[in-house]
Protein backbone atom coordinates (compact mmCIF):
# COMPACT_ATOMS: atom_id res chain seq x y z
CA UNK A 1 0.00 0.00 0.00
CA UNK A 2 1.27 3.45 -0.90
CA UNK A 3 1.52 5.70 2.15
CA UNK A 4 2.61 9.27 2.70
CA UNK A 5 5.70 7.93 4.48
CA UNK A 6 6.71 5.86 1.44
CA UNK A 7 6.11 8.79 -0.91
CA UNK A 8 8.15 11.12 1.29
CA UNK A 9 11.00 8.59 1.43
CA UNK A 10 10.96 8.12 -2.35
CA UNK A 11 11.01 11.90 -2.71
CA UNK A 12 13.96 12.01 -0.28
CA UNK A 13 15.89 9.40 -2.27
CA UNK A 14 15.29 11.39 -5.45
CA UNK A 15 16.51 14.60 -3.81
CA UNK A 16 19.57 12.92 -2.37
CA UNK A 17 20.52 11.24 -5.66
CA UNK A 18 20.20 14.38 -7.77
CA UNK A 19 21.79 16.45 -5.02
CA UNK A 20 24.84 14.18 -4.96
CA UNK A 21 25.17 14.32 -8.75
CA UNK A 22 24.99 18.12 -8.66
CA UNK A 23 27.52 18.36 -5.82
CA UNK A 24 29.98 15.76 -7.12
CA UNK A 25 30.03 17.01 -10.70
CA UNK A 26 28.34 20.40 -11.14
CA UNK A 27 30.23 21.17 -14.37
CA UNK A 28 29.20 17.90 -16.02
CA UNK A 29 25.56 18.30 -14.90
CA UNK A 30 25.53 21.90 -16.17
CA UNK A 31 26.93 20.89 -19.55
CA UNK A 32 24.45 18.01 -19.82
CA UNK A 33 21.60 20.46 -19.29
CA UNK A 34 22.80 23.48 -21.22
CA UNK A 35 25.45 22.38 -23.70
CA UNK A 36 27.28 25.49 -24.86
CA UNK A 37 25.09 27.79 -22.71
CA UNK A 38 25.03 25.93 -19.37
CA UNK A 39 23.97 27.28 -16.00
CA UNK A 40 26.86 28.48 -13.86
CA UNK A 41 28.47 25.60 -11.97
CA UNK A 42 27.99 27.41 -8.67
CA UNK A 43 24.22 27.46 -9.28
CA UNK A 44 24.19 23.70 -9.90
CA UNK A 45 26.39 23.13 -6.85
CA UNK A 46 24.08 25.30 -4.71
CA UNK A 47 21.03 23.40 -5.94
CA UNK A 48 22.78 20.15 -5.12
CA UNK A 49 23.45 21.27 -1.56
CA UNK A 50 19.83 22.41 -1.17
CA UNK A 51 18.56 19.10 -2.56
CA UNK A 52 20.69 17.14 -0.08
CA UNK A 53 19.37 19.18 2.85
CA UNK A 54 15.81 18.80 1.53
CA UNK A 55 16.28 15.05 1.15
CA UNK A 56 17.58 14.71 4.70
CA UNK A 57 14.71 16.85 5.98
CA UNK A 58 12.23 14.65 4.08
CA UNK A 59 13.77 11.52 5.62
CA UNK A 60 13.44 13.00 9.10
CA UNK A 61 9.86 14.17 8.49
CA UNK A 62 8.92 10.71 7.19
CA UNK A 63 9.75 9.23 10.61
CA UNK A 64 6.99 11.23 12.31
CA UNK A 65 3.78 9.28 12.88
CA UNK A 66 1.94 10.73 11.03
CA UNK A 67 3.91 13.62 9.49
CA UNK A 68 2.24 16.94 10.22
CA UNK A 69 0.06 18.50 7.54
CA UNK A 70 2.24 21.61 7.64
CA UNK A 71 5.34 19.58 6.76
CA UNK A 72 3.51 17.83 3.94
CA UNK A 73 2.29 21.19 2.59
CA UNK A 74 5.83 22.56 2.91
CA UNK A 75 7.40 19.71 0.94
CA UNK A 76 4.61 19.68 -1.64
CA UNK A 77 4.96 23.44 -2.15
CA UNK A 78 8.70 22.99 -2.64
CA UNK A 79 8.03 20.28 -5.21
CA UNK A 80 5.58 22.52 -7.07
CA UNK A 81 8.10 25.37 -7.08
CA UNK A 82 10.74 22.99 -8.46
CA UNK A 83 8.38 21.98 -11.28
CA UNK A 84 7.48 25.59 -12.10
CA UNK A 85 11.12 26.72 -12.07
CA UNK A 86 12.27 23.75 -14.16
CA UNK A 87 9.57 24.13 -16.77
CA UNK A 88 10.06 27.91 -16.89
CA UNK A 89 13.73 27.39 -17.74
CA UNK A 90 12.82 24.85 -20.42
CA UNK A 91 10.19 27.10 -22.03
CA UNK A 92 12.41 30.18 -21.78
CA UNK A 93 15.29 28.18 -23.30
CA UNK A 94 17.60 29.33 -20.52
CA UNK A 95 20.24 26.99 -19.07
CA UNK A 96 18.33 23.87 -20.16
CA UNK A 97 18.82 23.75 -23.90
CA UNK A 98 20.17 20.35 -24.92
CA UNK A 99 17.74 17.73 -26.17
CA UNK A 100 18.85 15.32 -23.44
CA UNK A 101 18.69 18.05 -20.79
CA UNK A 102 15.15 19.01 -21.79
CA UNK A 103 13.97 15.39 -21.78
CA UNK A 104 15.57 14.73 -18.39
CA UNK A 105 14.16 17.95 -16.94
CA UNK A 106 10.63 17.21 -18.15
CA UNK A 107 10.79 13.64 -16.80
CA UNK A 108 12.15 14.79 -13.43
CA UNK A 109 9.54 17.55 -13.26
CA UNK A 110 6.84 14.93 -13.86
CA UNK A 111 8.24 12.77 -11.07
CA UNK A 112 8.46 15.72 -8.68
CA UNK A 113 4.90 16.77 -9.56
CA UNK A 114 3.76 13.23 -8.81
CA UNK A 115 5.50 13.39 -5.41
CA UNK A 116 3.69 16.65 -4.62
CA UNK A 117 0.30 15.26 -5.58
CA UNK A 118 0.80 11.90 -3.86
CA UNK A 119 2.00 13.53 -0.63
CA UNK A 120 -1.10 15.70 -0.53
CA UNK A 121 -3.41 12.84 -1.47
CA UNK A 122 -2.01 10.39 1.06
CA UNK A 123 -1.73 12.87 3.93
CA UNK A 124 -5.43 12.49 4.59
CA UNK A 125 -5.27 8.70 4.63
CA UNK A 126 -2.40 8.87 7.16
CA UNK A 127 -4.55 10.99 9.46
CA UNK A 128 -7.54 8.67 9.06
CA UNK A 129 -5.41 5.63 9.92
CA UNK A 130 -4.08 7.40 13.02
CA UNK A 131 -7.63 8.26 14.10
CA UNK A 132 -8.76 4.62 13.65
CA UNK A 133 -5.92 3.42 15.86
CA UNK A 134 -6.99 5.72 18.69
CA UNK A 135 -10.61 4.52 18.65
Amino acid sequence: MLTVTKVMRANAVSCLMFGLVFVISPELAATFLGGTAPPPSWVVLGLGILLIFNGLHLLWASTLRPPSNNLIYYFSAGDVLWVIASMSLVFAKVWITTKEGIIATVLVAGLVAAFAILQLFHRRSARMMKERQTL
